[in-house]
């Protein structure tokens, strides 16, 4: 063996095992950066996959959400119906806003209830809150309904604290007003104004807002009567009809 390493053939081999030493180590490496390559795939493949499995199973979860929400939305509109049934001792329709015109935006509504769910012209539709409008118009699965804020709307109206009688209005910009209230009246801001019930479809006694200014002018015969209504238009959602 001394005699090989020293020899020729010795040195030639010890040179071959330097040279080809890089080599090794570099097919080493080749290796080592391909198989963990490799393993990375691997490792993207089941994420990605597992990713997707997710993504399905929260696209089921919010779907399921979507219906449970519907149906607590309903079961709400249910109690509200029989608190509103109790209330004022009329038997409700709930009913869902499914329209609203954008050019006409505080004038009128379009609800999912029709002829078919007993609903006819004229009838009172209500929130919680109070006054939304009247029926105008009525198909077999929807009907249109004029909201108390349009200049073509009008209704019979009492100030509870008072009892003035006098016609409502809408303005058109966001309140009502009450007309043929006599300059001797003691109305006030603040003071509460109802639906009067007099030859209507509509009953007495329903919430329609409350004063929030009176105005007189010189040589009038009536004051003219600013309400602000109770309902709140810009958030209608569900509304009920009172048949």
């Amino acid at each position: 063996m001394v005699f090989l390493a020293h020899s020729p053939r010795g040195r030639e081999v010890r040179a071959i095992r330097v040279l080809a030493l890089p080599l090794y180590r570099g097919e080493l490496v080749v290796y080592r950066v391909f198989h963990s390559f490799s393993q990375l795939l691997q490792e993207k493949e089941v994420l990605l996959a597992e990713n997707e499995r997710l993504r399905r199973e929260l696209g089921m979860l919010q779907s399921e959400n979507v219906l449970l929400r519907e149906e607590v939305e309903r079961l709400r509109m249910e109690v509200e119906a029989a608190q509103i049934e109790r209330r004022l001792s009329f038997e409700v329709v709930p009913a869902q806003v499914i329209g609203r015109d954008p050019y006409d935006w505080l004038g009128s509504i379009v609800i999912d209830r029709g002829r078919e769910d007993g609903v006819t012209e004229g009838l009172a539709v209500v929130t919680y809150q109070g006054m939304v409008g009247r029926v105008e118009q009525v198909y077999p699965r929807y009907a249109e309904v004029r909201m108390l804020l349009s200049p073509s709307f009008a209704l019979g109206v009492l100030v509870q604290r008072t009892r003035d009688l006098g016609v409502l209005v809408g303005d058109g910009k966001g309140l009502c007003l009450v007309k043929y209230i006599s300059r001797t009246s003691q109305v006030g801001e603040g003071d509460l104004v109802i639906t009067s019930g007099l030859g209507e479809k509509i009953p007495r006694g329903v919430v329609v807002g409350r004063v929030r200014e009176v105005r007189e002018r010189s040589g009038d015969l009536f004051k003219e009567v600013v309400v602000e209504p109770a309902c709140d238009f810009s958030a209608l959602g569900k509304v009920f009809v009172i048949r």
